[in-house]
């Protein structure tokens, strides 16, 4: 009853445009359209013997980068539900990559997972690959911090980004299959570098999905 009460008070609004939808946290289906689809990014050619192919599932704008940033930096997970209605558009893209696959999630450094008390790219893809029997594996570790890189260059990137992460102990990756997921791509250079710890140590294939990008 309460919550009947609760709905009819505070009916649900697309996150987007605040238009009525049908299901709270969900987005209209003007907005859906404009801000969201599943589409393939460029690989830079210096990332393309590394990554097989990288997808993102909506542009890093409006409401998809206001929720990013409330669940990265002010911890509101109830951002979650709204960024979990995105990902049905990757369907189709999942479907066709290999199986068995292997999803890894790109890690924080240590005292910035303290920090936030949870990593990102595992709260909003998890429960997802999870209804596909496809389960979140912590094959690397991320060796060191980095100096904030969204101000930087590629190139000043990658120079950061060199050895900073690390194949797991006691992770095999050898001969797999392997889904890189994350929240955003810029540049492309930490899941570049990501693939490449996994191909160095002996991955098969190595794929990449991301909620978000700004490149169309």
């Amino acid at each position: 009853m309460l919550s009947i009460i609760m709905e009819f008070i505070f009916p649900p609004r697309c996150p987007n445009c605040s238009a009525y939808v049908e299901r709270r946290g969900t987005f209209c289906a003007p907005c859906m359209r404009r801000l969201v689809h599943v589409h393939a990014l460029a690989r830079p050619s210096d990332a393309a013997q590394d990554l097989d192919g990288v997808w993102a599932f909506a542009h890093y704008r409006e409401a998809v980068r206001d929720l990013l940033r409330a669940l990265k930096y002010q911890k509101q997970r109830s951002a979650l539900p709204a960024l979990h209605t995105l990902l049905v558009v990757g369907e189709d893209v999942l479907d066709d990559l290999p199986r068995p696959l292997v999803a890894v999630p790109v890690p924080l450094a240590p005292q910035r997972a303290r920090e936030r008390g949870f990593n990102q790219a595992e709260e909003i893809f998890a429960p997802w690959l999870a209804s596909h029997g496809i389960a979140l594996r912590p094959l690397l570790v991320r060796t060191r911090e980095t100096a904030p890189l969204y101000e930087h260059t590629r190139t000043e990137r990658q120079r950061e980004l060199r050895g900073a992460f690390a194949l797991a102990a006691d992770a095999d990756a050898a001969g797999r299959d392997i889904l890189l997921v994350d929240d955003i791509m810029t540049s492309g250079a930490t899941l570049t570098e990501c693939a490449r710890t996994l191909k160095r140590a002996g991955a098969h294939r190595v794929y990449a999905f991301v909620l978000a990008s700004e490149h169309l």
